[in-house]
């Protein structure tokens, strides 16, 4: 009779229990069904896509990741290793918010070590102390090459000095002289893409050659040189030609020289075509360049444009006369969204002289290595070259770039890193790529490519306020489009998927 009792009065209790654990558990179980489902429903749709004929014989990878949940979303080989082209930028510049900051700042000097007359003489020499900076140029002066030399002068001038009895010294030592790397293409250094990297630098160290057609076919074609300076020697065999069909040219400089060939046919009725075209040995490029921009202002130089040697000893009357500076954050904003070679070398110097007390590349990437040691990678598990991803033997998987977006992400500098990346449909490298509005502005990655080698790595703002991590990795194809529209095709299937 208890034990009846006892029964009917737990059983309610009985139900309400029950009734608890359903409501508890049972949306959980359906909501793991559900995400399962359409897990299940994104992997179909981005395999479809990887199906594709085009990349048949493709070697691929990819890594998403939800920043927001803090969950892998898809993985494809995303621990293999690939060559990384461009997306190696990401590495350096993450590298340089981590140990030196956005503020970092260069500081280029122009000193006069001698004595200075009342007279306007200076007996001694005028000494441009580099610091790495890679902003020497027209970038930042409205295209104005000479804009930066033109006001080391006027500075000069307002000294009152009117005559140098020394040289013009490039003091360039805070990096090696190791300008380029061997495992760069040796056909391929007069590009601008493989310029040389170097402590004291000037207009990216290119010459800018701009061809115009002569308008009559066999007469040489007009060059226009910026800067003109007597830097270089100009072989140039470029002739115009009435048909278009022979419209083919060419620029090389011959190793280790600044003797430039410009070879080929321009048609007569062509537009004027701007190239770039490297420098050896940037530093006395710039000494030249100044001396030459002091005499046209009117100051005399007795000696000559040179290169600091172990004979040049600081004067104690050494007076700074002005400097120019310029930051690590302008400077990582170029790096990605022109993704230019040049700077980030510089940046990788930079690392290895300001961190480790040397300014060559194995020091810098003896930095990197300390970076990804934070991120939980041993070096032995990855390769790196160089610092801008020009060389093929940098290597890394996807999941390591998405790991490096994802710290980055929380990172106080994380921010600088982000502004810098292309736009879908609005700048750099993206800005003819997913241009829907649907789609705009909403990837914000770094482009790469190099012989075989194209990749997109970076941030995508998901249409349910998720951001996404990724890194798309694609080796050995033959036609870059049809790559491209992979790529972008896995980015539109993940925002349509959070939509």
């Amino acid at each position: 009779m208890s034990f009846f009792r006892f029964t009917v009065r737990i059983y309610p209790y009985i139900g309400i229990f029950f009734l608890i654990i359903f409501k508890i558990f049972l949306p959980g179980i359906f909501f793991a069904i559900n995400l399962e489902a359409n897990t299940n429903n994104l992997n179909k749709q981005i395999q479809t896509l990887l199906k594709n004929l085009d990349l048949k014989q493709v070697s691929c990878g990819i890594s998403v990741v939800s920043l927001k949940k803090n969950v892998s979303v898809y993985n494809y080989r995303s621990n293999n290793l690939f060559s990384v082209a461009s997306n190696m930028k990401l590495l350096t510049t993450a590298a340089a918010l981590d140990y030196l900051g956005p503020n970092f700042t260069y500081e280029t000097s122009i000193e006069a070590n001698g004595v200075i007359t009342d007279s306007g003489k200076l007996k001694g020499d005028v000494v441009l102390k580099g610091s790495g900076d890679p902003n020497l140029s027209g970038r930042f002066y409205h295209g104005n090459i000479l804009a930066v030399p033109e006001s080391w002068a006027n500075a000069i001038r307002s000294r009152g000095i009117s005559r140098i009895t020394g040289d013009i010294i490039a003091d360039d030592t805070i990096f090696d002289r190791v300008y380029t790397r061997p495992s760069w293409s040796k056909n391929q250094l007069s590009a601008w893409y493989c310029a040389p990297s170097c402590g004291l630098s000037f207009n990216d160290n290119c010459v800018d050659i701009t061809l115009i057609s002569s308008k009559k076919p066999g007469n040489a074609v007009i060059l226009l040189i910026n800067p003109d300076t007597s830097y270089f020697t100009i072989v140039n065999n470029c002739i115009g030609t009435s048909d278009k069909k022979e419209h083919a040219y060419s620029m090389y400089r011959e190793p280790e020289t600044n003797r430039i060939f410009i070879t080929g046919k321009f048609w007569i009725n062509a537009s004027p075509k701007r190239e770039w075209v490297t420098v050896y040995n940037p530093a006395l490029y710039l000494a030249t360049v100044f001396k030459e921009v002091l005499e046209k202002y009117g100051i005399l130089v007795d000696g000559t444009a040179r290169l600091i040697d172990e004979t040049d000893v600081a004067d104690a009357h050494r007076e700074r006369i002005t400097q120019t500076t310029s930051t690590m954050g302008q400077t990582i904003s170029v790096t990605n969204k022109r993704s230019q070679n040049f700077y980030a070398e510089q940046i990788l110097k930079t690392l290895g002289a300001h961190v480790n007390g040397e300014g060559s590349t194995k020091s810098g990437i003896d930095i990197l290595h300390n970076f990804m040691n934070k991120l939980g990678f041993h070096s032995d598990e990855y390769h790196i070259e160089d610092g801008s991803g020009l060389s093929k033997g940098n290597r890394f998987s996807p999941h390591m770039i998405t790991s490096l977006l994802t710290y980055m992400y929380k990172h106080p500098h994380g921010k600088v890193l982000y502004d810098s990346l292309p736009v879908s449909g609005k700048d750099g490298g993206l800005k003819d790529r997913m241009v829907s509005p649907q789609y705009k502005n909403r990837v914000h990655a770094k482009t790469g490519y190099i012989a075989k080698v194209s990749t997109l790595s970076g941030y995508i703002n998901t249409p349910n306020g998720d951001v996404l991590a990724f890194s798309i990795l694609m080796n050995n194809f033959n036609n870059l489009r049809s790559i491209h529209k992979v790529q972008d095709d896995i980015c539109r299937t993940l925002i349509n998927y959070y939509n």
